[in-house]
């Protein structure tokens, strides 16, 4: 027997009852008597077995099967509800992209049009054109009055430090809330 085969004997565990145990072990025993390093070798399989043996105590265990399969059967059924709840993100967020590539191609058909339709105004109807900037006209001057009384208003929250200390508590109690409520579902 060489001496790989004698130390790969040693390190396995093996039962008494068989016969080609038994006759393994024969040769193993008289290697063992020839051959000083596997000598050593096997005492210190034995050392290292009874250090192992002896600070090793056998555990009890408090946990019933019947408990173990209720945690993998609920860890099972949250898997399922976190893969559903991905699958109808998914979807949403498919749905979403197609719905904001038809907004993003509408809304730029609608500017290019605007133009195209003033050009036609100006050449087929001036007269409907004349009318058309003077309603934008007016809709630019109800605009910057707005933003007149936007800037007022603005000057008067900044000019009040418990206000404005009020509105960036608001502002951050929204966008707290807003990225609890976006975070990506967490398994359990």
């Amino acid at each position: 027997m060489r001496c790989r085969d004698a130390r790969a004997w040693l390190c396995e565990e093996h039962s008494d009852s068989e016969a080609e145990t038994a006759r393994l072990r024969s040769e193993v025993l008289s290697h063992l008597a020839l051959c000083p390093a596997c000598r050593q070798y096997a005492q210190q399989q034995r050392r290292l077995q009874q250090l192992l043996g002896a600070s090793f105590s056998p555990v009890s265990c408090r946990i019933s099967t019947a408990q173990i399969m209720q945690a993998i059967y609920l860890r099972q059924r949250t898997t399922r509800q976190l893969e559903e709840l991905h699958q109808q993100q998914r979807t949403r967020l498919a749905r979403l992209q197609t719905l904001s590539s038809l907004f993003l191609v509408s809304l730029f058909i609608l500017t290019a049009g605007i133009p195209f339709l003033l050009f036609l105004l100006f050449f087929n109807q001036p007269e409907l054109l004349v009318r058309t900037l003077l309603l934008l006209s007016d809709m630019v001057d109800a605009f910057l009055v707005m933003l007149t009384y936007l800037r007022l208003g603005l000057s008067f929250v900044s000019q009040d430090n418990l206000l404005l200390a009020g509105l960036a508590f608001l502002l951050l109690l929204l966008s707290a809330m807003w990225l609890r409520l976006m975070r990506a579902p967490q398994e359990a």
